[in-house]
């Protein structure tokens, strides 16, 4: 589910930059901005950059179903569903430092139009994700030094969005349970 919540965003920023920049090619990447050996990403060089930096377990959603319905008498016990949030950070990898700053523009003014999607306003998001919403986190730029040093790459022209909520569940059944199917009363009148 996350790389659907990933390019989902990845396609409507992609549609919106060449909308609103008359851009020809796509220039939205879903990508890390280095490579493990250090060594920079080729794909990302003048695009906008999509990233997770980190990802937050939901506490505040708890699912209190605990068992399934098969449509006929019986029930499966199920794990509730994982609900997350992901920090990505966007960065505008261009090597134009004003076309860079002009790009992040655009993505921050589409954001701030659309910071909720949903099935009924966006056919195109994927099954099962029903809704994201996104907001823009602050943080120190200590911590921000922090997140660039960890990733290994010098600092280029960014944001960081909290994005709610990826939901993960595993729809197979633990355990089967069967149901009542009726009362045996036998009580007897005197």
């Amino acid at each position: 589910m996350i790389h659907k919540a990933l390019e989902f965003l990845q396609d409507y920023l992609n549609k919106e930059l060449k909308m609103t920049l008359a851009l020809s090619e796509d220039s939205v990447v879903a990508s890390s901005l280095v490579n493990p050996d250090g060594s920079v990403v080729e794909s990302t060089q003048n695009k906008v950059v999509i990233s997770i930096v980190n990802m937050e377990h939901e506490t505040f959603v708890k699912s209190t179903q605990q068992y399934k319905s098969d449509g006929e008498h019986s029930y499966g016990k199920i794990n509730p569903p994982i609900h997350l949030n992901l920090y990505l950070l966007i960065t505008s990898n261009h090597s134009n430092y004003l076309e860079a700053y002009k790009r992040l523009s655009v993505v921050i003014t589409k954001f701030q139009a659309n910071p909720y999607f949903n099935k009924n306003e966006f056919s195109q998001m994927p099954d099962p994700i029903k809704k994201l919403t996104l907001e823009i986190f602050n943080i120190p730029i200590t911590e921000l030094s922090h997140i660039w040093s960890g990733i290994g790459a010098k600092y280029v022209p960014s944001i960081i969005y909290k994005m709610r909520m990826v939901t993960l569940e595993e729809t197979k059944i633990k355990k089967e349970i069967p149901g009542v199917t009726g009362l045996g009363n036998t009580a007897k009148s005197s």
